[in-house]
């Protein structure tokens, strides 16, 4: 019967480890296994693991793609429903958006939904409040206060579509 005593590996499974350069007589001796001369027999000659023999490498055969604006604005969303947790309290839009997003200055804040909670702060401030909500906050006592972008953002702004003549 197998007992954790005595258990054995199998024979033949554990190999001794390799000695080179240790005679004619080892078979590791004189070139220790390299074979003669090449890139792969001297001292530090590895290549890299991207390397495809000279072939145009994987990452420069893709094409480039995408590309991070600093200008981008980071939009945080908030629903209505999230802001029982703050009933009766002043919010600001710091106090809406995760810590992550905080210091970023393109960060802003918007608030919309569908069902109004039957607690809510006493005052909102914000980037952007769909017009509905504002309506509904507005209506419940709550204070609404939209604030602008002060970071040298432009607004963006719908274009007017083009009339065919």
């Amino acid at each position: 019967m197998f007992k954790l005593h005595n258990l054995k590996a199998p024979i033949g499974s554990n190999h001794p480890k390799k000695r080179k350069g240790l005679g004619i007589g080892s078979g590791l001796g004189k070139t220790a296994g390299k074979g003669h001369k090449g890139q792969k027999a001297r001292s530090g000659g590895q290549v890299h693991p991207m390397f495809e023999g000279g072939q145009i490498p994987l990452q420069r055969r893709m094409p480039k793609v995408g590309f991070n604006s600093p200008l981008k604005l980071l939009d945080c969303r908030v629903n209505v429903a999230e802001l029982v947790d703050y009933a009766g309290q002043k919010l600001t839009a710091k106090d809406l958006m995760p810590k992550a997003l905080r210091p970023k200055p393109r960060a802003r804040v918007s608030v919309f939904g569908g069902r109004i909670p039957a607690k809510l702060p006493a005052s909102l401030e914000a980037h952007h409040i769909s017009e509905g909500v504002k309506k509904a906050l507005e209506a419940k006592g709550v204070s609404v206060t939209i604030i602008p972008l002060m970071d040298g953002a432009r607004p963006r702004v719908k274009k007017a579509k083009k009339v065919k003549k």
